[in-house]
């Protein structure tokens, strides 16, 4: 008894998880397809980035390593090239040392100032000699200022010896290679390798006259449009994409050519199964209120 009682409680679980599985997987499903109840247009569109960033130094020097391979997923922050940084190290322990001397400096003048400040209590130091004690103190507190500047900058001229990544996505190949020395000319010319955002990702879709048309004359501005237009992505497999978009801007006048206008919608994509260049078909209808 005690063992089919023991079924029968497994069998009611099993059934509850199943109901409550198929629940979500209907409302997962109803998120990413249109209203029925509503027009469904359908355009060509294309896959494009979200963002592309270039990777360039601020100073001349040599490309010691590069950390990355090729299409690699990176994520923000992360190391991506390396330069030869020993020039930098010792400027920034020069520097250091300059400081620790200004500093020891503005420390003898403080106390110099103090006692010349007691003396002209007692009246045994004259007005003239306590100013000179009060300027030596303050030009050697604008020294030590001035070398704790110094040596900031050196250290963030050291930490830029190392480049990071600014975003994240996928990086292209490198535009050099280990070994090379990098020059202000080079610096100005390209890039050391480019950053592709791929997540959100962009379609660029191509609204005929009549699409655009109807649209206005419902939502009759362009804001509306933006918060009340859904989009799917049909895949060219025929599989429809399982999140939907949202428009975010587009064209301002029709291609002289073609008679289409650019319409840019936006995808979140955190499995990178969209990528730029992949041609798609989209469909658009109006939210229900």
């Amino acid at each position: 008894m005690i063992a089919w009682r023991r079924i029968q409680a497994e069998v009611t679980l099993l059934s509850l998880i199943a109901m409550l599985a198929c629940g979500f997987l209907a409302r997962a499903a109803a998120q990413s397809r249109p209203d029925d109840s509503r027009d469904v247009l359908e355009l060509k569109g294309t896959i494009v980035a979200a963002s592309v960033v270039g990777i360039s130094p601020r100073y001349d020097g040599l490309l010691d390593k590069i950390t990355f391979f090729p299409g690699q997923f990176v994520e923000k922050g992360d190391v991506l090239f390396e330069f030869l940084s020993t020039e930098k190290e010792l400027d920034l322990d020069t520097d250091r040392a300059r400081l620790q001397r200004a500093e020891a400096q503005l420390r003898e003048a403080e106390e110099a100032f103090k006692r010349n400040l007691e003396l002209r209590s007692k009246n045994v130091a004259s007005e003239k000699q306590y100013l000179e004690a009060e300027t030596a103190r303050d030009i050697a507190a604008a020294n030590a200022a001035e070398a704790r500047i110094k040596v900031r900058i050196s250290e963030l001229a050291l930490k830029e010896m190392k480049l990071y990544a600014p975003i994240t996505g996928i990086i292209s190949r490198p535009f050099v290679t280990e070994g090379t020395f990098i020059t202000k000319a080079a610096r100005e010319q390209s890039n050391l390798a480019q950053i592709t955002q791929l997540d959100p990702i962009q379609v660029i879709g191509q609204a005929p006259f009549q699409n655009y048309f109807e649209r206005f004359q419902i939502l009759k501005t362009g804001k509306q449009a933006m918060e009340r237009v859904g989009v799917a992505v049909i895949l060219p497999n025929g599989d429809r994409f399982p999140y939907v978009g949202k428009v975010i801007g587009g064209g301002y006048e029709f291609n002289k050519e073609t008679q289409l206008i650019e319409v840019l919608m936006e995808f979140p994509n955190p499995n990178y199964a969209l990528r730029p260049g992949l041609n798609v078909t989209l469909q658009s209808w109006i939210k229900s209120d």
